[in-house]
């Protein structure tokens, strides 16, 4: 990142964005034909400010254009009515915002990269799952989901390795679309990738694709899953199990591969049963390798706790997935002003300074970020980390999705 520091932290945030390819998507998908005012770059930018401030509406935005002489200079742009703002958004194509958020992500995975050069190459975990966002069902008729309600699904593949994690691919759908139903569009040919889902993704067929083309996976297995034992045996100096089984019933579906089942226990001693086709790593590794399958949780939480993902500004389908793409775009930005800042402060802790601070000169924004937060009592108690995480287990396990929402767990991503 540019370290001139007589620049506003706007334009060195901004600065990080792939500029070039996105002109060319501009006149690739013929975004700004016809637009006189409001052109696309100048709608991204705006976007980005309403997501980092969680602004309300359409109307406040553009009042708050019409107020903020700062804000202005930045779009060059004196005034624009809450019309503008929603036909832009309305008309914009969602599958252009989508394929911005997949350059954007390349750039999060090249300095993630870059930024792990000297650690260990270690395999990438990329963990997969889907969060439903729920909608009125009398706003959002085209929303299948459910008869009293409406929603959309966000399909997720989330990349996890040395202890960083950053999005990678992503599917916009109906939230009637089952989770498995994504599951091939979310893998990657990487090589050393090892695909972690939960039990939603369940398919016999896929798996034994999966294995035939040496994708490596991990899962939890359902309780009434049919498995055929061929051998069992203990893991030393563990209390876990594992055995050697092919899953299905030979009379109606059974599988062609054998895959390696995994018995072990969590922290508070409940049965935990692990199912995977990597007959390499060791069954401690497997199962340290799945207990990561929560960050994607808390990725989702995040994103619905301090984005604007879940009241929207349009009621089209094409508004409301323009306005979760342009979420994940701010997402990358703020992971990638944390890599090129090397900073520990938290995600959140820089999405607040940038609202605060997105129009003062960058050495400003970069004195606050070295300050250390000065801490109250409570925060200088002890946290039972176990506890909580193991209460956040539970929960996710359960499928009590509202927990998420309500439940104050910092993400401390890269």
């Amino acid at each position: 990142m540019d370290k001139d520091t007589t620049k506003s932290t706007f334009n060195e945030v901004l600065n990080q964005f792939p500029y070039e390819k996105f002109c060319s998507m501009i006149k690739e998908f013929g975004a700004d034909r016809y637009i006189k005012k409001l052109f696309t770059i100048k709608m991204l930018y705006l976007m980005f400010i309403a997501q980092i401030s969680q602004t309300e509406s359409i109307r406040e935005l553009a009042g708050n254009v019409k107020n903020n002489i700062d804000l202005q200079d930045a779009l060059k742009l004196d005034s624009i009515s809450a019309s503008q703002l929603s036909r832009r958004l309305k008309e914009t194509s969602s599958s252009f915002w989508g394929s911005v958020f997949t350059d954007v992500a390349k750039v999060v995975i090249q300095k993630t990269t870059n930024h792990l050069s000297s650690t260990p190459n270690v395999d990438r975990v990329h963990i997969i799952d889907a969060s439903t966002v729920t909608l009125c069902l009398n706003s959002y008729l085209w929303a299948d989901y459910r008869k009293t309600k409406a929603g959309v699904k966000l399909h997720q593949c989330l990349v996890y390795q040395n202890g960083y994690s950053y999005p990678e691919k992503a599917i916009l759908t109906t939230a009637k679309k089952s989770d498995k139903s994504q599951l091939d569009e979310l893998l990657t040919t990487d090589p050393n990738a090892l695909y972690v889902f939960d039990r939603g993704y369940v398919d016999y067929k896929k798996w034994d694709d999966y294995c035939d083309a040496g994708i490596r996976f991990v899962t939890r297995i359902k309780d009434n899953f049919i498995t055929n034992v061929i051998d069992n045996k203990p893991v030393d100096g563990t209390n876990m199990t594992e055995s050697t089984v092919i899953l299905g019933d030979p009379k109606t579906t059974i599988m062609r591969h054998q895959l390696r089942l995994i018995h072990t226990v969590d922290t508070t001693g409940t049965p935990v049963v692990i199912l995977t086709n990597d007959f390499k790593m060791s069954a401690l590794e497997i199962s340290e390798i799945y207990r990561s399958r929560w960050k994607i949780e808390l990725f989702f939480k995040w994103i619905k706790q301090h984005l604007k993902v879940k009241k929207f500004y349009g009621r089209s389908a094409n508004a409301v997935y323009s306005q979760i793409w342009l979420a994940l775009i701010t997402y990358c930005l703020l992971l990638l002003t944390k890599v090129n800042l090397k900073t520990k402060k938290s995600l959140l802790d820089i999405k607040r300074l940038l609202k605060d601070n997105l129009f003062k000169p960058f050495n400003v924004f970069l004195d606050l970020l070295k300050r250390n937060t000065t801490k109250t009592s409570r925060d200088r108690k002890k946290k039972d980390y176990n506890r909580e995480f193991e209460q956040l287990l539970k929960q996710i396990e359960s499928g009590t999705s509202n927990f998420l929402d309500t439940f104050d767990v910092q993400l401390n991503y890269l």
